[in-house]
C-alpha cells in the first residue's frame, strides 16, 4: 500500500483547486484545474481522490481548459475515468487516444468531481 501511495503522490499531474460547494444530498462537487507534464503515459494520466479534494470519487467529468499548442500532440477533448482515477487525453486528428510519452506541458484539463 505504501508504495501505491508514493507512486500517487509522484503523479505527473499538478492539481489546483478551483472551487469546492456542497451539493443537494450528502456529496461535494469540486471543481479541479489539472496541468500534465511532458510525458503523457500510456492509458491516462492518474490523479487521486485527494488531489480533487476528496476522500472518495463516486463520479466526475473534464473539459479541455488548454489545449497542445504542438502541432504533433493536438488536443481537443478528454475522459475522466472516475473508477479507474484517470484522464485520457484524445489526439483530435486520430480521434484515438493520446501515445505515451507525447508532450502535454502546456494542457490543462478541469475536472468536476462528485463525491465525499
Amino acid at each position: 500500500m505504501f508504495l501505491i501511495r508514493l507512486f500517487l503522490a509522484l503523479a505527473a499531474v499538478a492539481a489546483a483547486s478551483v472551487r469546492t460547494q456542497k451539493v443537494p444530498g450528502s456529496e461535494t462537487l469540486t471543481e479541479t484545474d489539472i496541468t500534465f507534464d511532458n510525458s503523457y503515459a500510456e492509458g491516462g494520466e492518474p490523479v487521486t481522490a485527494a488531489q480533487l479534494q476528496l476522500n472518495r470519487v463516486t463520479s466526475g467529468w473534464c473539459q479541455v481548459k488548454n489545449g497542445s499548442e504542438a502541432e504533433a500532440t493536438p488536443v481537443v477533448s478528454a475522459f475522466f475515468d472516475a473508477e479507474k482515477m484517470l484522464i485520457h487525453l484524445n489526439d483530435s486528428k486520430t480521434g484515438k487516444e493520446l501515445a505515451k510519452e507525447k508532450d502535454c506541458s502546456k494542457v490543462v484539463i478541469r475536472v468536476f468531481a462528485l463525491g465525499k
